[in-house]
């Protein structure tokens, strides 16, 4: 039922709430198995990334196979073109297919230089529309040498957007490129401002991408200090001056307030919330959790 609302070939029966979930640093993923199992009541899809920052991690598409394996939820799982060229790329989805991902998020990728391993090469033989294009002549039956396949996938593709670009209308513009090249919904940025929400979902429903909302919730004052120096993401002087003068203990509550707040008011122009657990991993699990029984 999930990948036929991404697709676009059904209707939601509510507002889909989707998760961030990050692959560990290593081989051991107890942590985040012992955090997600049994919690993700009223959570329908989890957004496993892909080295976010350029900052290693385990490969993202086999961890989200065998979250889906464990956890019996679907996974919409980012694929960057950053780290691998189009031979593995290829490789890789349809290893993901037969081990059940059924949808992918293209990326072009976050710059080596920006994380933690600046001496690096990036890839990046083709951008996010590319990425579609490969997948979409895979989901044909053949691979990019013209060779069939034996046995096609058919993934639900999804990509970034950014409701925080200064130019509204060209970030809208990418955002239909991407859906003319196969993309049926799109994960945004974290979104800390209605206003700024509410006119990036007025704009894209131009577009026939439908749009997951990301939320982020933080848990102090320096936190949405540093979020808001986040190339990308833009924080409000006004919310910074409520966090600033809050107690230290209630700036949590404040954020999840927050999030809920913006949804409430934009809700109705998206296909759900994407919430974004960077900042806390266990702040995003109890976001998510309260707007999977709110909405």
């Amino acid at each position: 039922m999930l990948i036929e609302v991404l697709s676009g070939s059904k209707s939601p029966l509510k507002p889909l709430v989707c998760l961030e979930v990050n692959p560990p640093r290593g081989v051991d993923c107890s942590v985040v198995l012992a955090r997600l199992t049994g919690q993700l009541t009223g959570i329908d899809c989890l957004n496993v990334t892909d080295s976010a920052l350029a900052r290693m991690k385990s490969a993202a598409l086999p961890f989200a196979a065998l979250l889906k394996q464990r956890l019996g939820v679907e996974p919409l799982v980012n694929v960057s073109c950053r780290d691998r060229n189009l031979i593995a790329l290829q490789a890789d989805l349809l290893a993901a297919w037969m081990h059940g991902v059924h949808s992918i998020v293209a990326l072009t990728g976050d710059a080596v230089t920006v994380g933690d391993s600046p001496e690096r090469k990036g890839v990046f033989e083709i951008n996010s529309v590319g990425l579609l294009n490969a997948v979409k002549t895979l989901n044909s039956g053949q691979d990019l040498s013209g060779n069939f396949l034996t046995g096609a996938p058919n993934f639900v593709c999804g990509v970034v957007t950014n409701p925080n670009a200064k130019n509204i209308a060209a970030e809208v513009r990418r955002l239909a490129k991407k859906g003319e090249a196969g993309a049926t919904y799109a994960l945004t940025q974290p979104v800390f401002d209605e206003t700024v929400a509410r006119a990036f979902l007025t704009e894209a429903r131009t577009t026939k991408v439908k749009i997951l909302l990301g939320l982020m919730p933080f848990k102090s004052y320096e936190a949405a200090l540093a979020l808001g120096q986040i190339p990308g993401i833009r924080m409000p002087q006004s919310v910074l001056d409520e966090v600033r003068a809050l107690p230290a203990e209630k700036v949590a509550d404040f954020s999840m307030q927050l999030c809920e707040r913006i949804f409430k008011s934009v809700g109705d122009l998206a296909l759900g919330v994407h919430v974004i657990s960077g900042a806390s991993a266990k702040l995003g699990l109890e976001l998510a959790q309260h707007l999977g029984r709110a909405i």
